[in-house]
């Protein structure tokens, strides 16, 4: 059985011109540039509201995310059924955590429509915590979280007046992590799946041996002469 041949970088990297590649492209650029592209009401999907760490975070993701593509080539196998035993096991890791990332996602993040001096309005997506500070149990009784929001604003000021320091930091950080972890995850098992397509063992030569002293086998056969 012929072995494939190593995988280098390059060729890695070259093979990314392909459907999953494409993937993996967007996956590297949604934290990047889903603020530009996207409209307000639908950033929030494509990363989430982290407040004043928001910056900050989509430049750590997009290293992350890039450092995936660099771990799915150094952590690969060098056979396709290695290959495919890692994908096999990322795409379910990776659902759980999209599952995780979507029930925080439910339970923090807020949608606040903004009314401007134009009559237009604009969807503003923030994160809260999971504990009101004494200062809103006092003043706004059982008040839902968008009607504090509505009522206070959706600066970051007003939500740490709103839900204690503790919850908003633990909350925020919940959704960095599980969003990150299941981005990596994701890339990472695109990465293998590419590798797999790469280390495809080749199929096996075909060769005819024949007993010493045997003539040569032509090539072709002369057609039988008609008489």
């Amino acid at each position: 059985m012929n072995a494939p041949k190593p995988v280098t970088l390059r060729k890695y990297y070259a093979s990314f011109k392909s459907i999953p590649g494409a993937v993996v492209g967007l996956s590297v650029a949604a934290p990047a540039l889903s603020r530009a592209l996207l409209p307000s009401r639908y950033q929030a999907y494509a990363f989430p509201p982290l407040g004043n760490a928001d910056g900050p975070a989509r430049v750590g993701t997009l290293v992350l995310v890039l450092a995936a593509t660099y771990f799915a080539f150094f952590a690969g196998a060098p056979s396709q059924e290695g290959n495919r035993k890692r994908v096999a096991f990322a795409v379910p890791l990776a659902l759980i955590w999209l599952c995780l990332y979507v029930g925080l996602f439910s339970r923090f993040v807020r949608v606040i429509e903004i009314h401007n001096p134009d009559h237009t309005v604009t969807p503003v997506s923030v994160s809260v915590g999971y504990e009101r500070t004494e200062f809103a149990r006092a003043n706004f009784g059982g008040a839902s979280d968008w009607e504090l929001l509505r009522y206070r604003g959706v600066n970051d000021g007003q939500i740490y007046k709103l839900w204690t320091t503790a919850s908003v930091l633990i909350a925020r950080l919940s959704l960095f992590i599980s969003y990150v972890l299941f981005v990596f995850t994701l890339v990472a098992a695109l990465g293998w799946g590419l590798l797999a397509g790469l280390t495809r063992t080749p199929a096996p030569e075909c060769r005819v041996t024949q007993p010493p002293g045997a003539p040569a086998l032509r090539a072709t056969a002369e057609p039988p002469q008609l008489r």
